[in-house]
This record gives structure tokens, C-alpha cells and sequence, in this order.
């Protein structure tokens, strides 16, 4: 029996329907496939809409977790970016001595307050105990050096505005400058120093207001402890939880409030709990139970 050789024609022939029979079943696949847009009749351009996250009243799981991914890859804000590369002012305002020195003066500070209301019985500075004296203008000394010193670290004074510590300090011993400087030197100009107008009830409201402005210096405090800061944003992040908390428990109230209101009618449990005084002209028996 004569062998048979494979001609070219087979070869080719053999090649061309291996790979036909390869593909075919992956063609097949794809014809037969089922299209999502088609069972659900979406188009393209509403699959990409709903994958676009919508505001909603309430957060979301979602929402929450791509919040605090974006909260841990955000830098973190320091404003010592905003100093001089070099000088004095910018190593007194970084060094933490000098940092652990105002957060003393300022703990110090707080606790006098209460010594200053039990032991000062005078209005003003000007009339106080020699005592109390030294010490508001020794804390009044104090903490404007301290916001001299960070002011002149800044490369560029305007950056201290975008710094809302450094704004709050500002405030807060632009206040007490006028309270223990400007305000006695404004008496003792006047000559009420050693008059009867100490007793005048305007200057005294902005003395008493002045002087409580300086608890507002204690939240200096929680920029030394986090633990503080993270129970003071936990509180605000629950507070729109206890709000709509709140919201339910009222709607349910109003809602059973309304159902006993038509239940009770005409029954002497309606006219005990749910009584309605408009409705007293019309019925001589209706009577107010007291007990």
C-alpha cells in the first residue's frame, strides 16, 4: 500500500481548520452572550450615571469609608511650612521648651482666673490689690511676646491668616490688651481712676466681658491633647445621629398622639387624659379633672 504524502493544499487546509475551530467556540460565546443593557434595558450612559455617587440625607457606608480614605491620605497640616528657613524667631516659635513654656502660662493662667474671682472684689484693674496687678500685666506681657514671636516667624505675615490657631490668638490678646492696657490707661487719662467713675455700668459690662473672654485661651490646651480633640469630634460627628434620633422619636409622639386623640373619644379615659377645653361651651357636664 502506497504511503500518502500530505500535499500542500492538506497542510493549509489543516491549519486554516484548526484555527477556524478555535475561534468559533470563542465566537460562539460571544454571539450567545447575554447583553446586561438589554435584560435590564439600560444604556451606557445610565450605567455610568448610577456608578456617580448622589447626595443623600444619610451616609452611606460607602460614603463613610471613602471619607476616611481621603482623611489618611491627606498631609498633614503644619504651619511651620509658612516660617523662615532660618532666624531666631522661627527657632523660638518651633522650639517645644518654648511651646511647653505657653502651655504652662496658659494652665497657670486659667487657674488664677479663679483666684482672681474669689480674692479680687474690684471692678477694675486700676483699683485691684498690688498682687493681682502684676500678675494680669505679667500674663498680659507674656502672651504678647508669644504672639510677637510667631508673628515675625511667618516668611510672609499674611500667611498667619490662613493659620486658625494663630487667628484665635490674635483675638484673644487683642482683647486682653485692652482689658489690662489700653481701657486702665483710657481711666487714668480721664481721671475715673480716683473718681466715682469706676461705677459707670458701660465700662463695667466690657470690663466683665473682656475678663471671661480669657477662659476662651484654654482651648489652647486641646492642641496638647489629641484624646481631647477625638472625643470633641466624636461628640460633633454623633450629633447628626442624636439629631435624626430626636426627629424619630417626635414623629412617632405626634403620630400615637394623634391616634389616642381619635380612639378616646367619648370615653371617660379620652375625657381624663386627652381633654379638649375648646369643646367646653358645647357640653354644660364637661368638667376639668384635677385628680
Amino acid at each position: 500500500m502506497p504511503l500518502e504524502t500530505p500535499s500542500e493544499n492538506g497542510l493549509l487546509g489543516g491549519v486554516g481548520r484548526a484555527a477556524s475551530g478555535l475561534q468559533v467556540p470563542s465566537l460562539a460565546r460571544m454571539s450567545f452572550r447575554p447583553s446586561l443593557s438589554g435584560l435590564f434595558g439600560s444604556s451606557q450612559d445610565e450605567m455610568q450615571d448610577s456608578r456617580v455617587p448622589r447626595k443623600t440625607l444619610l451616609i452611606d457606608a460607602a460614603s463613610m469609608k471613602e471619607r476616611l480614605r481621603l482623611n489618611m491620605i491627606r498631609p498633614v497640616y503644619n504651619v511651620v511650612k509658612f516660617y523662615h528657613t532660618d532666624g531666631i524667631f522661627q527657632w523660638l516659635a518651633q522650639h517645644r521648651y518654648f511651646e511647653a513654656a505657653t502651655l504652662c502660662v496658659i494652665a497657670f493662667n486659667a487657674l488664677w482666673i479663679s483666684i482672681d474671682t474669689d480674692h479680687n472684689s474690684s471692678e477694675m484693674l486700676i483699683g485691684a490689690q498690688p498682687v493681682f496687678q502684676i500678675a494680669e500685666h505679667s500674663f498680659c506681657a507674656y502672651f504678647s511676646f508669644e504672639w510677637f514671636v510667631r508673628f515675625c516667624a511667618f516668611k510672609k505675615k499674611r500667611n498667619g491668616l490662613r493659620d486658625g490657631w494663630f487667628v484665635f490668638d490674635s483675638l484673644l490678646v487683642l482683647m486682653m490688651v485692652l482689658e489690662t492696657w489700653v481701657m486702665n490707661v483710657f481711666l487714668l487719662a480721664s481721671g475715673a481712676g480716683s473718681g466715682g467713675g469706676l461705677g459707670n455700668a458701660s465700662i463695667l459690662r466690657l470690663a466683665r466681658l473682656l475678663r471671661l473672654s480669657r477662659m476662651a485661651r484654654m482651648a489652647r490646651l486641646l492642641r496638647a491633647m489629641p484624646e481631647l480633640m477625638i472625643l470633641i469630634k466624636g461628640m460633633v460627628s454623633a450629633m447628626r445621629s442624636v439629631f435624626f434620633t430626636m426627629m424619630l422619636l417626635a414623629m412617632l409622639t405626634y403620630i400615637f398622639g394623634i391616634m389616642f386623640t381619635q380612639m378616646m373619644v367619648d370615653t371617660s379615659v379620652g375625657q381624663t387624659f386627652f381633654f379638649d377645653r375648646a369643646h367646653c361651651n358645647a357640653h354644660t357636664s364637661c368638667r376639668w379633672d384635677s385628680a
